[in-house]
Parts: structure tokens; C-alpha cells; sequence
């Protein structure tokens, strides 16, 4: 019973999900009452209660004390929250934040490249192999690719570069699970990037970072419909 219960609320989620994508509810509007949604899906309202919830977990709604729920505006919050959230909301807020840890990344990639001879790379050779060797378009190559730039971030040296790593995690996440079904591109640039470090090529590992930034945006370009994509 509880599957099938998860599963119904699931649907409800993506159902209002798919009518804010679609501009059915636009960022500010509040959201039909829970005895309305449920009389709508023909549910109970903790089926719905638990529908909105999950929303509110991908950043998409808020709940307001006393006043209802609403679609949320995009506000400085997002850069904390799930890219696919702000998506929907704010494309500029979204290419900002890509900039910001595309830049963190770059400079990662260029301060471990520099710091070649006072470096060992084996740790970072088994967090590419273990990207190389996970499931295409899977939540385990999404994971070792962030296992790949933190052991990459330790590597740079700088204590804040890894903070600043560590804050942007999950916006880096979400922009990982952009690019799918176009996975390769993130082997394919982190083999760059480690190819470069291991060399002691710092311009071309922070290139090839830069590189990767624009594909993430232009991935995410694609996704909202727009027929080109931002430069860095």
C-alpha cells in the first residue's frame, strides 16, 4: 500500500510540476487550496500534503504560515538550491550560478596543474577510473564525478578553494544531472583536466574546465527551449 501511495503522490508532484514548467502557475501565483488539489486529483490531502513537499524539497514551491502555498521567485536563495528549480524559474540566476562554480572549478584545475611537482596524482587517477568505470547516465557517475573535483580541490592546495567547493556541491550536482543524456561530456572533461594537472599544463586545465562551463550551458539553454546558449 505504501508503494503504490508513494507512487500516487509522486504523479501529483509531476503533474504541478509539468503546469508550472508550462506556465499554468507562474512564479508568485498561489497554488490551489489542499481540499481543492485533492478534490482535482481525486485524492486525500495528505496525498497532496506530501505532493507539495516534495516540490518544496526541489526548490520549486514555498509555504507561506497562514496564506497557502505559492511558486516560488527567484531570488539569491537559488544558488543554494536545486539548479532545476531556477531553472523554471530564473535563467539568469542560473548562468550566474554556473559562471561562479565554473570560475571555482577553473581555478581548482589551475592551482592543482601548478603544484604538479609537489603532488601525488594517484588519488586523483582512481577517482577518474572509478568515473570511467560507473554506469552511463547514472547517479553513481554523477557522484564520482564530484568525487574527481573534490579530490582535485585537495590537491589545488587552498583550504578555501575546497570550502567554496564543498558549498556549491549540490548546484554542481544539479548541473551534472543537466547534461544527461550527454554523460560523456563530463568524462570527457574531466580526462582533460586530469591529463593537463598531470602534466603541469595550468592554462589547459583551466580551459578545459572553461570549456565544460559553457556545455553545461548551453545544456541548460536546451532545456528551457532557447535556441542558443550563453557564453562564459
Amino acid at each position: 500500500m505504501r508503494e503504490a501511495s508513494s507512487k500516487l503522490y509522486m504523479a501529483i508532484a509531476e503533474e504541478i510540476r509539468r503546469q508550472i514548467e508550462e506556465g499554468v502557475f507562474r512564479p508568485g501565483d498561489r497554488l490551489p487550496t489542499l481540499r481543492e488539489l485533492a478534490d482535482r486529483f481525486g485524492v486525500s490531502r495528505a496525498t497532496v500534503r506530501e505532493a507539495l513537499s516534495a516540490l518544496r524539497g526541489q526548490g520549486l514551491v514555498e509555504f507561506r504560515h497562514g496564506m497557502g502555498t505559492y511558486v516560488r521567485t527567484a531570488s539569491v536563495e537559488m544558488w543554494m538550491q536545486p539548479l532545476d528549480a531556477a531553472i523554471l524559474l530564473s535563467y539568469d540566476n542560473v548562468r550566474d550560478l554556473v559562471e561562479l562554480q565554473t570560475a571555482v572549478l577553473a581555478q581548482i584545475a589551475y592551482r592543482a596543474a601548478a603544484k604538479r611537482m609537489a603532488s601525488d596524482y594517484t588519488s586523483l587517477a582512481h577517482a577518474l577510473f572509478e568515473l570511467e568505470a560507473s554506469p552511463r547516465r547514472s547517479e553513481h557517475r554523477i557522484a564520482s564525478e564530484l568525487k574527481f573535483f573534490s579530490v582535485l580541490a585537495e590537491l589545488s592546495g587552498n583550504r578555501l578553494l575546497e570550502n567554496a567547493l564543498r558549498v556549491l556541491q549540490e548546484a554542481l550536482r544539479s548541473s551534472l544531472r543537466l547534461l544527461n543524456p550527454k554523460m560523456e561530456l563530463g568524462v570527457q572533461a574531466c580526462r582533460a583536466i586530469y591529463n593537463a594537472v598531470q602534466t603541469g599544463r595550468p592554462g589547459d586545465a583551466r580551459d578545459a574546465v572553461y570549456a565544460y562551463g559553457e556545455a553545461i550551458l548551453k545544456a541548460i539553454a536546451d532545456k528551457r527551449g532557447n535556441g542558443h546558449s550563453a557564453t562564459m
